[in-house]
């Protein structure tokens, strides 16, 4: 879809105005998202989420189920809320005319993501994050359709079987110091995996990172894409969203602040154990291992350049440094800020 189009005439599908047009609000690696606009411009309460990685609708029939649930229980902040279509369904196959694209229309939700500097944003955010713990503990759901734990690196992509060969899979791409870096974190995360399996399992969000997150001020007002959310620790999300708050500061000392914020908030509504907190190092390697696993095999399926690929292994370098230098004062970090 290109930045403003109005070809596929979504009143067709959608109880929206005849000759709306879509205009881009950002994206991810996997899905689109689209502001939808009158024929004078004027904006409606609308967002069009298209799914970049598929169009098969089995794949989001959990995600479906998950927010149908959490809409009932009243949560302090929005979650997407499908609306259906003028068929009763809750999403939409759609052919742009270069391809099948699945669709979902979702309310549209004030706020802006918050900012990582910000610590009241931290706070809030890390009390939304055990809020929506709470409120996904109580969610019935056997995890038919979720994506497969964290924990479960040869399963996050069709084409990566075996997580010491991802980067070999690559060719030439990838350089002997790539693939010796790979190999040496996925020994570290496999060092815990017992540990890890053992700790206590439920839903998770799975991607709490910023730009899945709205807030006005200190409040957060939604919490976007449960693409992700699947049986994990909880302290997974906790893991991603330290990962996302403290990646542009990592070993400048800034970082510990917007840590303690992160636990602050999250212990005013919830905890984590004693061992929840002591995995977080290898949470923290296991998120970045992960997420390099379906962008390689991305690349594999040509669905992403290698650029995407290399930036990710720059992360993860910089990321398992700092937690070499830094783990155990994350951990002590958590611990000592949790419910002040």
């Amino acid at each position: 879809m290109s930045a403003e189009v109005a070809p596929l005439e979504l009143s067709g599908i959608w109880d929206v105005p005849a000759g709306c047009v879509v205009r881009p609000l950002g994206r991810g690696y996997n899905n689109y998202l689209y502001r939808l606009y009158d024929s004078a411009g004027v904006p409606l309460p609308y967002v069009l989420r298209v799914y970049g990685n598929h169009a098969n609708p089995k794949y989001i029939q959990h995600e479906m189920a998950v927010l149908a649930q959490l809409a009932g229980q009243g949560l302090p902040f929005a979650v997407p809320a499908p609306i259906p279509t003028r068929r009763g369904e809750l999403w939409a196959l759609v052919d742009n005319g270069q391809s099948v694209r699945l669709m979902v229309l979702i309310p549209f939700i004030r706020g802006e993501n918050p900012v990582v500097h910000d610590l009241g944003q931290a706070e809030g955010a890390g009390e939304a994050m055990a809020v929506l713990h709470a409120a996904l503990a109580r969610v019935e759901s056997r995890g038919a359709g979720a994506p497969r734990p964290y924990i479960e690196l040869g399963k996050v992509h069709p084409l990566v079987h075996d997580p010491f060969e991802a980067m070999r899979a690559v060719g030439s791409l990838a350089s002997k110091a790539d693939v010796a870096r790979v190999d040496a974190v996925l020994e570290r995360i496999y060092a815990h995996e017992k540990r890890i399996r053992a700790l206590p399992q439920q839903l998770i969000h799975g991607d709490f990172i910023t730009g899945n997150i709205l807030m006005e001020g200190p409040r957060v007002t939604g919490v976007l894409d449960f693409e992700n959310c699947a049986f994990n620790p909880r302290g997974m999300d906790f893991a991603i969203a330290v990962d996302t708050w403290c990646w542009d500061v990592m070993g400048s000392g800034r970082e510990w602040e917007r840590v303690a914020a992160l636990a602050r908030g999250y212990g005013r509504a919830g905890r984590l154990g004693d061992e929840e907190i002591a995995l977080l190092p290898a949470m923290v390697l296991l998120r970045n291992a992960n997420v390099l696993m379906h962008l390689v095999g991305r690349f594999l399926a040509n669905l992403s350049p290698y650029v995407d690929v290399a930036s990710w292994l720059e992360s993860l370098a910089r990321v398992d440094a700092w937690l070499t230098l830094y783990g155990e004062r994350l951990i002590a970090c958590v611990r000592d800020n949790l419910g002040k």
